[in-house]
């Protein structure tokens, strides 16, 4: 399954995964390649697999403080370009009467019963089958004690992309983490900050820029995706556009994501907000502190994209199921969704009674709108109405109208006021936009409603 792109950058973003997972474990991470752009055709889902089971083998097997480098050299030729991708680690290393079995599905070098490294014994093997199939080769060198290096040599076919560009990196700077310096920083400086709503807003706070960006190639063709590269700023932004989503790294400076995740749902503008730690620290301590702070889900690096998607996809639904429930075109208004953990549930609820208890305080007053709203809310337009709609499915003027309605379908009940008072007593003007907009909302006019419903 060839596809053509940057293979420099393809790999950089593989990288990026592990970087967090590197500084969990306290290893020197160390990332080159000698051309920092390239245009190849590629099948990129090999060559992640081929990767990451390499790394996440070096990561296994390498003690804290110890040393995992990674080195690609590129030979571009006339239409074909020769990679050879060297993974080493300075590890516990293979005793040479086990090292030709290695590449053996279900051989585990620590095979006894009391093995210290979990494994199913299949991710070499599934290696060097991917390997023959892209007809490259593999090769392992190893001592006890001292680490193993992984070569894998295979051949692409050069892209004829126009602006596939090579820019080759002259001097060899093996910088830890060099990762973090292929691609250029990206602020939020030129992001729009008033996304629209045709599609879910996500907002990604990673403060490595190759994860960053991998995340944003994931996620862009269905959704709106903002950026922040820290988590201070993260939350900053959070308050400001409230997004419909957010994925934040754990382990990031100013702020990581636990405080990330405490401030965005103790905030009652951002409490709804579902949001996804991204972690290589899975411990059941950091997970169930994670959990216990309100996330939504906790996904482990290096993750797999299909079942990042997935799992935002499905919060995502989970939140429109409910929003859907607990409509207001319901007979009773309702809280809001039972969503999240306690507290954001608690803040939601008094968010939304909080609303209609404003509004019922200026029922009668007919020039009543969103704007004296926001002011007697103390909260912008823009948030009131995001909050409103991932909470209600309703825009702000639709929910003043509905609580309105709401309330001369009470007084219709009683039948002790005429359609002319209880229109003017719930701050409709016209008595004809008052009927046509109870007929819109209940099906019936307001004459016929004090007699039908009980």
């Amino acid at each position: 399954e060839i596809e053509e792109g940057n293979i420099s950058r393809f790999f950089s973003y593989i990288f990026g995964s592990f970087e967090t997972l590197a500084q969990n474990k306290n290893l020197h991470f160390n990332v080159h390649q000698n051309y920092r752009s390239l245009a190849a055709k590629f099948d990129a889902d090999k060559l992640e697999k081929i990767t990451t089971n390499l790394l996440s083998n070096a990561f296994k097997f390498t003690p804290t403080n110890g040393r995992v480098e990674v080195n690609i050299e590129y030979t571009p030729k006339d239409t074909t370009i020769d990679v050879v991708l060297t993974v080493s680690d300075n590890g516990i290393g293979i005793d040479s009467q086990r090292l030709p079995r290695i590449f053996d599905r279900f051989y585990q070098v620590d095979d006894t019963s009391h093995r210290n490294y979990e494994g199913t014994g299949i991710g070499l093997a599934l290696v060097k089958e991917l390997v023959e199939i892209l007809k490259g080769k593999i090769s392992v060198e190893s001592e006890v004690n001292k680490g193993t290096t992984f070569r894998v040599a295979f051949t692409l076919v050069a892209s004829q992309q126009k602006n596939g560009s090579t820019e080759p990196i002259f001097e060899t700077t093996h910088t830890e983490m060099a990762i973090s310096m292929l691609l250029p920083e990206e602020g939020v400086h030129d992001q729009n900050l008033a996304p629209m709503d045709e599609q879910p807003v996500l907002l990604i706070v990673e403060d490595n820029p190759d994860l960053r960006l991998y995340l944003r190639k994931i996620f862009e063709t269905q959704y709106q995706v903002m950026e922040a590269n820290d988590g201070q700023q993260g939350v900053e932004m959070a308050l400001q556009i409230v997004p419909d989503m957010v994925i934040t790294d754990l382990m990031m400076p100013r702020l990581d994501g636990f405080g990330v995740c405490e401030r965005l749902k103790t905030d009652v503008r951002t409490s709804h907000i579902p949001v996804v730690l991204l972690t290589a620290k899975a411990t059941l301590t950091d997970r169930l502190e994670g959990l216990g702070l309100g996330a939504d889900e906790y996904l482990q690096k290096p993750f797999n994209k299909e079942e990042l998607l997935i799992r935002v996809k499905n919060l995502l639904q989970q939140r429109n199921l409910l929003r859907e429930k607990f409509s207001l075109r319901s007979a009773a208004l309702p809280s809001a969704p039972a969503v999240g953990n306690e507290v954001s549930q608690q803040l939601d609820n008094q968010f939304i009674e909080r609303i209609r208890s404003v509004i019922e305080a200026h029922l009668s007053e007919s020039n009543f709108d969103v704007e004296g709203l926001c002011k007697e809310l103390k909260i912008s337009r823009t948030n009131l109405h995001r909050k409103l709609k991932a909470l209600t499915g309703t825009s702000a003027t639709e929910f003043i109208r509905k609580i309105r309605l709401q309330r001369a379908a009470q007084l219709a009940q009683k039948e002790t006021m005429t359609v002319s008072e209880i229109a003017y007593q719930v701050g409709f003007e016209s008595l004809s936009y008052f009927s046509k907009s109870f007929q819109e909302e209940f099906g019936m006019l307001p004459s016929e409603y004090g007699r039908l419903v009980e």
